[in-house]
């Protein structure tokens, strides 16, 4: 059963705080997990202030973002971007597009990818050995 990849944008506002970005963080990834069908995947993308990264010690942020891939297996990957200030509407409009387009360069690769297998494994099948014992009792 194949599903579908997804990108999530996550844009934590300026009332989330380095003590509240863990509880934010799970409620975004459990609503992810949640509209995932069976076989779906979603690599988040999210955009953290400079406040909110440096407010939170490294190794902190890692176990947080790891604890959230290890729960919820629909989440394959979080990257993280660091910028100044949350993304506006047209920040996020065009990290939308530019997520759409990333999916579409992934799917592309993907069938590229599935046609080569297809083609070598085409050129490398050895021809099926023939049943001379079926075809001389279909022949009586």
């Amino acid at each position: 059963m194949s599903g579908q990849i997804h990108i999530a944008i996550l844009n934590p506002g300026v009332e989330i705080t380095p003590l509240r970005l863990r509880g934010w963080l799970q409620k975004e990834a459990a609503a992810i997990q949640n509209r995932a069908k069976p076989g779906d995947g979603a690599i988040l993308r999210l955009f953290l202030t400079r406040r909110l990264r440096y407010g939170l010690p490294g190794k902190k942020l890692d176990a947080i973002l790891q604890a959230l891939t290890e729960k919820h297996p629909a989440v394959l990957r979080i990257e993280v971007q660091l910028v100044e200030n949350p993304l506006s509407e047209d920040e996020m409009a065009e990290q939308t597009r530019i997520a759409n387009a990333d999916l579409q360069k992934f799917a592309q690769r993907a069938e590229e990818y599935a046609r080569r297998k297809q083609a070598e494994a085409l050129a490398n099948a050895k021809p099926a050995p023939i049943q001379w014992q079926n075809l001389k009792s279909a022949l009586d």
